[in-house]
């Protein structure tokens, strides 16, 4: 799956448009903050990589090295991470 597509799947999963991707595929912030929002999970402020690994963490899951890469880009297997987290939190949500 592409990363454009992962995002999507997460905006959908939280009822909301998905961000335009940025140039390269680079994931935009605002899919973090968006699920910061509308889970309301009370994350402060942080980079890319501390909001996606927190929104994995906070579903129980663990965040790996690999999820990043240089700069403030999440790897393809980070967002699946997130998406993944997302899905549980949004399971539990909606008992």
């Amino acid at each position: 799956m592409k990363k454009e597509e992962i995002v999507r799947d997460i905006a959908l999963a939280i009822g909301v448009d998905a961000p335009t991707m940025s140039s390269g595929s680079t994931e935009p912030r605002r899919i973090f903050e968006l699920v910061d929002e509308r889970l309301g999970l009370g994350l402060e402020a942080r980079t890319k990589h501390d909001l996606a690994r927190a929104i994995v963490e906070i579903a129980g899951g663990t965040w790996s090295s690999s999820y990043t890469s240089r700069g403030s880009t999440v790897t393809r297997e980070g967002l699946a991470a997130v998406l993944t987290a997302v899905q549980r939190l949004t399971a539990t949500t909606s008992q």
